[in-house]
């Protein structure tokens, strides 16, 4: 037994008072024997030593799952819930394994795809509502230690932005190859206000296999707003790689908007001359095809960048979030009051990164001031 798994079954053992903790007896043999028959494949030992304690129960992150058969909270009952939400067979081999639903009703499962034998499975979320499958641990193991921690450290059940957090700040220092990991610490520390630590979590995050889609994109956007040349250079080169529409549609962003993203700061700094990693960026970007609107929009990004002229507008363009109609041009009281309100946008969640990266209607307002003021506002709850 691994020492997350041993701490694990300790945690819950020694628990029984709280509300939040309800423990089933221990599995019969002949139970995780039926399940192991079911899918084709013995389960992980950590998940046979934990069942083997207690047969599945209540903690205090959700519910997990039982090896008795039939309805309910069980794995052949998840199992096959989860296979008929994917349109796929829950005899396939390589189905998710679900032992584990959370609070927030997305499923923990192994993704028996990834390794030939199952104490090697990596532990992935499935969403139901969304269909978004992300390995969020590399072990059950290292689930096991998280969990520990948090329920350890965390009494008052409390959610905050300190707790988000701090949730990151344990998961990355015990997987720290797991993206979502990354990613999480850095969504938290971009709403604590602290932007560059937040760009490299992003950039952590990015580098890990497999990375979170959208990993990259938040760091392209984030690496232009505080000029760091070589983070965006970083992230152009991953996104330019060519890849699938559903690829794109995961990062949550299209091949136009990146250029459009790439070409402001490489304009910024006269990075336009053949060779140049951003002008390179550009260039293989023009072998990523979205759709025939996007492909023209980014194509004329391309031209004018070429030809040194103002850079088009991407696909699709972004809304304005704040107005500067009053103070567009201007200077002094004007444009001060247009920065406060700015600000004030930021801070409500009206005015996002996407807003400040991707319109140019703030470009002078911006100008002479440094972006960190609004970024390294704090956003609660």
């Amino acid at each position: 037994m691994h020492r997350g798994v041993r701490d694990f079954v300790q945690w819950m053992e020694s628990h029984p008072d709280r509300a939040d903790v309800v423990l089933c007896p221990p599995s019969l043999a002949r139970d995780v024997q039926a399940i192991e028959h079911h899918v084709g494949s013995p389960l992980p030992a950590d998940l046979r030593l934990v069942l083997g304690r207690f047969n599945g129960g209540k903690t205090p992150g959700g519910t997990l799952l039982t090896a008795a058969p039939g309805a309910g909270t069980t794995v052949e009952a998840v199992l096959r819930e989860v296979a008929a939400q994917r349109q796929a067979s829950f005899l396939d081999p390589d189905a998710l394994l679900p032992f584990f639903r959370t609070e927030q009703g997305s499923i923990l499962a192994f993704d028996r795809s990834a390794a030939p034998v199952a104490d090697a499975w990596p532990v992935v979320d499935y969403d139901p509502s969304s269909g978004d499958v992300h390995l969020v641990h590399r072990t059950f193991d290292g689930w096991c230690r998280l969990c520990v921690e948090e329920w350890s450290t965390e009494q008052d059940g409390a959610f905050d932005l300190d707790r988000y957090l701090r949730q990151g700040m344990r998961h990355v220092a015990i997987e720290p190859d797991v993206s979502i990991a990354h990613v999480t610490l850095a969504h938290a520390l971009r709403r604590a206000g602290r932007p560059d630590d937040a760009l490299a979590s992003y950039r952590r995050g990015a580098r890990a296999i497999p990375a979170i889609p959208w990993a990259d994109w938040e760091a392209l956007k984030l690496g232009a707003l505080l000029d760091d040349v070589a983070a965006v250079e970083e992230s152009a080169a991953r996104l330019s790689q060519r890849t699938p529409r559903g690829r794109w549609e995961a990062r949550g962003t299209t091949p136009s908007r990146v250029a459009y993203v790439i070409a402001r700061v490489g304009a910024r700094h006269r990075r336009a001359q053949a060779g140049d990693p951003l002008a390179r960026a550009l260039e293989h970007l023009t072998a990523c095809t979205f759709d025939a609107e996007d492909d023209l929009a980014r194509q004329a990004i391309a031209t004018a960048v070429a030809a040194g002229m103002p850079i088009p507008l991407p696909v699709p363009a972004q809304p304005h979030a704040v107005s500067t109609a009053s103070a567009v041009g201007t200077e002094g009281d004007d444009a001060t009051r247009l920065w406060q309100r700015l600000a004030q946008a930021y801070s409500e969640g009206r005015l996002r990164d996407d807003d400040l990266a991707l319109d140019p209607s703030y470009d002078g307002v911006r100008a002479g001031r440094d972006v960190r003021e609004i970024l390294g506002i704090r956003r609660e709850f």
